[in-house]
């Protein structure tokens, strides 16, 4: 009885890293990071964001915050989102008080260096990407093997059109006092890396900029584990002090 106990209790020192999906993803979508920062001594929370009470139609960017910020508890070690998570995790910092943060593929928040305009999109109350053409997958993720293709394809899930509409048109959120790195996929066809990297200069952050590689090539591409090491090493050269 008192090995597991000691488990719990080792694993429960460890610094956490929180690792929050993009629209229509999970928890899933960092399968290739995890074990890279679980090597490297973090204790990874990767949490599936859920609908809020009234289904995915009624489901705001707030609920959503409300979810990282649990997730998080007080003052994880890094706090990491990917495309619809980057949004999600800039203004849950303001309440859970991470150590880092590296935003990947990042949507774009309202701020004073946003090159973006804010605009009015049009999205149904639920996008429908769940049990969509294998093409598709194929199509997104030009820069993976068939092997990951197949590990995607099934997992993709519907998201909430109130949230995609919400971050499309700005989101608010304040610049974080702790370091930042933002991760910019060079052929980005859903983020413009020109945005991503106006966001990085407002925020005063580091970059680390991949070229060829594609909007969900950090986590997914043949080089997501050297993208991962990289964030991990950079994670231990920023830490504060």
């Amino acid at each position: 009885m008192i090995l597991p106990l000691l488990t719990v209790a080792m694993e429960q020192t460890k610094p956490v890293a929180v690792m929050i999906h993009g629209a229509g993803g999970g928890g899933w979508e960092y399968h290739y990071w995890r074990p890279v920062f679980e090597k490297a001594g973090y204790r990874v929370v990767a949490p599936d964001l859920m609908p809020a009470a009234g289904g995915l139609a009624k489901t705001t960017f707030s609920d959503y915050v409300d979810q990282v910020v649990r997730a998080s508890g007080k003052s994880p070690e890094v706090l990491i989102g990917a495309s619809m998570g980057g949004s999600l995790v800039l203004k849950a910092a303001e309440r859970c008080q991470p150590r880092t943060l590296i935003l990947v593929c990042s949507s774009i928040p309202a701020h004073p260096g946003r090159t973006v305009p804010p605009r009015d999109a049009v999205f149904p109350e639920v996008v429908k990407w769940a049990n969509g053409p294998f093409k598709d997958t194929v199509d997104s993720m030009p820069d993976s093997d068939d092997e990951t293709h197949r590990f995607a394809h099934p997992k993709w899930r519907d998201e909430s059109g109130l949230v995609l509409s919400e971050i499309t048109a700005g989101v608010r959120v304040e610049k974080p006092s702790v370091p930042v790195l933002v991760i910019i996929p060079e052929n980005d066809d859903t983020v413009r890396p020109q945005d991503q990297q106006a966001l990085a200069q407002w925020l005063g952050a580091d970059t680390h900029r991949y070229a060829g590689m594609s909007h969900v090539g950090p986590l997914f591409s043949r080089s997501r584990v050297e993208v991962a090491e990289a964030a991990v090493a950079w994670i231990k050269a920023r830490r504060p002090k």
